[in-house]
Formats: C-alpha cells, sequence, structure tokens
C-alpha cells in the first residue's frame, strides 16, 4: 500500500514537472515571437528627416508656411489672435487695421513663418491650429517704424507703430547683442480650443531651429500680451526692455492704449544665437 502510493506520487510529480516545462517554454516562445515583433515594427517604420517639419504623438505638426496659404493663415489670425492681440483692443476702433494684417502677413514671404496643423483625413485640408508670423529686421528698424508712423493713414495704426518704434528703439536690441541681423516674432495665435498642449512653445522652438539654420544671430519678441511674456520667459528667452501703456500718451498727454488687465505693458524679449 505504501509501495503504491509512493509511485502515484512520482507519477503526479512526473506530470506536474512536464506541465511546468511546457508553461516555461510557452513562456519563451511568447517573449521571442513579442521581440521579434518589435523588431518587426521598428524596422518597418521609415526615418525621416525633415528640418522644417517636427511631430508629436498627438499629430500635430509643426510646418513652415507657404505663401499661397497667407490668405488661409490670416483668416487664423482673425479670430484666434487680433480679438485678443491688446495693441488691437486697447484702442478704438478695435477691429485690426487693414494696414495691420498687410505688414504682418508680408512677412511670411521670407519662408521662415510657422503653421501648427493637426491632420483631419486623408481627403481634406489640415486644421491649423497656431501660427507664428516672423520676419527679418536690422539695425535700421526703429527710424523704418517711425518713418511708417508718419505715413499712417489712421489715428490707431500711427500709434501702434509709433509705440512699436519707441520699443525697438529702447530695446537696442542690436547694440546691446552687437548683432547685425535678427530674427522677429510679429504675431503668434493658437486655437482657443487647443490651448494647454504647448502649441506656442512648440512654434517657438521651432522657430529657434529656423532662425540658426538660417544663420541669424538673435531673435527678438514684442510681448504686447501678459501671457506670450510668460511663454518667452519659460523658454529662456530674456526681456530686456518694458514700456508700460500708461506711460505712452499722445499729444495730449493722454493714454494711448488701455488693454484689460493683466496686460499692463508691452515687454521686449531677445535670444542670442
Amino acid at each position: 500500500m505504501i509501495w503504491h502510493t509512493a509511485r502515484s506520487a512520482r507519477r503526479l510529480r512526473s506530470v506536474l514537472l512536464d506541465y511546468l516545462n511546457r508553461q516555461h517554454q510557452n513562456l519563451k516562445r511568447a517573449y521571442s515571437l513579442n521581440n521579434l515583433r518589435q523588431q518587426l515594427i521598428s524596422r518597418s517604420t521609415p526615418a525621416t528627416n525633415m528640418s522644417n517639419i517636427t511631430t508629436k504623438p498627438d499629430k500635430i505638426q509643426i510646418r513652415l508656411i507657404n505663401p499661397e496659404e497667407s490668405q488661409r493663415v490670416l483668416d487664423f489670425l482673425r479670430v484666434h489672435y487680433y480679438p485678443e492681440e491688446p495693441l488691437n483692443v486697447g484702442i478704438e476702433p478695435k477691429r485690426q487695421e487693414d494696414a495691420d494684417e498687410e505688414y504682418t502677413m508680408s512677412m511670411v514671404k521670407y519662408g521662415m513663418s510657422l503653421m501648427a496643423v493637426e491632420p483631419i483625413s486623408q481627403n481634406s485640408k489640415d486644421r491649423i491650429i497656431g501660427a507664428l508670423i516672423v520676419g527679418p529686421k536690422d539695425a535700421n528698424e526703429a527710424n523704418n517704424l517711425f518713418k511708417a508712423a508718419n505715413r499712417a493713414a489712421t489715428r490707431k495704426w500711427y500709434h501702434m507703430t509709433q509705440l512699436l518704434a519707441c520699443v525697438e528703439r529702447d530695446a537696442n536690441v542690436f547694440e546691446r547683442y552687437k548683432v547685425q541681423r535678427a530674427l522677429h516674432n510679429h504675431a503668434i495665435g493658437v486655437d482657443s480650443t487647443m490651448r494647454g498642449k504647448n502649441i506656442g512653445s512648440r512654434l517657438i522652438t521651432e522657430m529657434i531651429k529656423v532662425a540658426k539654420d538660417a544663420k541669424f544671430e538673435a531673435i527678438t519678441a514684442d510681448c504686447s500680451s501678459f501671457y506670450s511674456a510668460k511663454l518667452y520667459e519659460r523658454l529662456g528667452f530674456e526681456c530686456i526692455n518694458t514700456i508700460y501703456y500708461s506711460d505712452y500718451k499722445d499729444t495730449n498727454k493722454q493714454q494711448v492704449f488701455r488693454p484689460e488687465p493683466p496686460h499692463t505693458c508691452i515687454k521686449t524679449y531677445g535670444y542670442r544665437l
């Protein structure tokens, strides 16, 4: 009876060992198959080297704006930039000036402005969710703006260009950084439904790459908005000048720009490349 029990125990142990060995082999096979699958996936993924496009897991792309897309980008800015831009809404009439739109969009021809797009489907255009308009400038920029102010057809455009001329003069970036050429950010707008996704940061980060590739020596931005100023600060730009709206007055000593808080000043930021 004892011998029979021992033989049964040995048989059971043998069955269990055989079962565990098969399970172990199955796990090894599964692991090998998974490794092979990952290798095949990595080999089948094409490597891209497109300096003017960056992608993220959320499928958002940052790319250069083609000149033929100017109207489409302007339509975007009319909704997601101008209605909130403190210089634009801080003085009557609150609608943007035609000269303002023309001047801003004239920068697209230089081929360095960027937009963030989100694919919708294979059969439709990408949706613009962000735009950053930039253009070159040199040490004559302040004088050019003062001359533009004198040619302004409206009171609003006169004061906008006059203030920006004062900002450019006081920032004195070319003397401060000892440079000859700089890339200037004229406008940045993000779709109101897409904020909080670092789209503005992505646009500025890509702008830095574009500026370096084009051999610029510095980047500047006049931040009329409290929020855009904070964005540039987070990205390591240096605040080199501040003009408070309360300090800019007309010939009658009246404050010209009165945007809603927290927009109290226009700050110039610089980034030496």
